[in-house]
């Protein structure tokens, strides 16, 4: 479906908007012929036929190697050139760092993972985060230019009027992290800094199974749990910035103390790490299961894949962690539905590695307790972006602006 981009008024500043509202209109619904333009933008063909052209000699678009006939003449058709610029998307997570380079378009020109050990502290992470970004800015000597600036998606609390990260997942003792502030002094680009899961709901809205949809939620566990909201075709980050925090819900008032200080959080139960801990607490106990030995060590070897070799293998205990999991995250989801009733929800994360294990048990739960309406109108689906949700999405605020600005340079 057509994205739909109108231009109004008749000022300098109006004239300026009308260029950008063209420009939008090739940028979402490209390639597309000047005709279609005038037609959904509400302008004249002669207006669009001299903002085209400016576009094209600027090489901000370009004509397509297709023309419509429409039982016609040819039409030359008009699409963004995504090499006009570059955008960098940082995805930083409790133990590593993705640093990629993308066109306008979210193809991927580069792309470096960087391990580290909390033990470096918040300065050497700084440290590695400006020299991560400088190296990928590096690789494209003679067009530093180009780049529009650094998107980056955070492990914790974002501060929306800073861009600083408090609580970075596993690292509180850290305090506030100034990402946007040190990136913007160092590297000497503009920087959007998002939450992890915030960026990954625009990564799915543009990029994923989120494309055209109005009202979903993203759900990401892996360390951590979280969500991204949007209502409206719109990010929905709250007040404060912090909308989203779905694994801070309580589940169990006499449960694990969580990493947020409070005690029975829906993390608690279903990130990985806690995943992993309850299998090695029910073998401690002297639970019946085939899990140490398909792990081939002490309990300190169990892993999540090792789960779920086990379940594959009809493993009691392993089954039953997953059907557990599925079982607290559907509850959860439950509520969701009920408060905001989205039409999609799309489950990211490692958690998606356990396929059917966690779905099932999901669907179920939603099929008995949600209210039938919102239950009949929701669909639930695993991400297809991968691990790279975060860092695609990280760059959405920053080609959102680039689409959108009046001077289009």
């Amino acid at each position: 479906m057509a994205k739909i981009i109108r231009a109004v008024g008749h000022s300098p500043i109006s004239r300026q908007y009308t260029a950008s509202a063209i420009f939008a209109n090739i940028f979402h619904n490209g390639p597309i012929t000047q005709r279609e333009i005038s037609r959904t933008a509400g302008l004249s063909f002669a207006t669009v036929t001299s903002v085209v052209s400016g576009l094209e000699k600027k090489g901000i678009i370009r004509r397509s190697d297709e023309s419509s006939t429409n039982g016609g003449r040819p039409a030359a058709l008009y699409k963004c050139n995504s090499t006009y610029r570059y955008v960098m998307g940082i995805e930083a997570r409790k133990d590593e760092l993705l640093f990629i380079v993308s066109d306008l378009g979210g193809d991927v020109l580069s792309q470096k993972r960087t391990a580290f050990d909390k033990k470096i502290g918040k300065d050497g992470f700084l440290t590695l985060l400006v020299q991560g970004a400088k190296e990928q800015i590096d690789l494209f000597k003679g067009k530093e230019a180009k780049f529009l600036g650094i998107g980056v998606g955070a492990a914790g609390l974002v501060n929306p009027n800073d861009g600083s990260v408090a609580i970075l997942t596993h690292l509180s003792n850290w305090g506030s992290v100034p990402v946007k502030q040190i990136l913007e002094e160092e590297v000497g680009l503009k920087v959007f800094v998002h939450n992890l899961a915030a960026a990954a709901v625009l990564g799915e809205s543009w990029y994923g199974l989120g494309r055209g949809r109005q009202n979903f939620l993203y759900l990401s566990v892996t360390d951590g749990v979280g969500g991204g909201i949007v209502i409206n075709g719109r990010l929905y980050t709250g007040a404060s910035g912090t909308a989203g925090e779905f694994g801070h819900i309580t589940v169990d008032d006499h449960g694990p103390v969580c990493t947020c200080g409070n005690i029975g959080c829906l993390e608690t139960f279903i990130s990985i790490p806690a995943i992993i801990e309850s299998a090695r607490k029910s073998l401690v106990d002297g639970v019946s299961s085939a899990i140490q030995e398909i792990a081939g060590g002490p309990l300190s070897t169990i892993t999540f894949t090792t789960l779920i070799e086990a379940a594959k293998r009809e493993d009691k205990l392993a089954y039953k962690l997953f059907t557990d999991v599925g079982r607290y995250l559907g509850e959860g989801v439950v509520s969701l539905v009920n408060l905001l009733n989205p039409e999609l929800i799309i489950i990211g994360g490692d958690l998606v590695r356990a396929g059917s294990l966690i779905l099932d048990p999901v669907k179920d739960v939603l099929k008995r307790q949600a209210l039938e309406v919102a239950r009949k109108s929701v669909e639930i689906d695993f991400s297809e972006l991968g691990g790279s949700a975060s860092a695609l999405g990280s760059l959405v605020p920053l080609i959102e602006e680039f689409v959108a600005s009046p001077l289009l340079d």
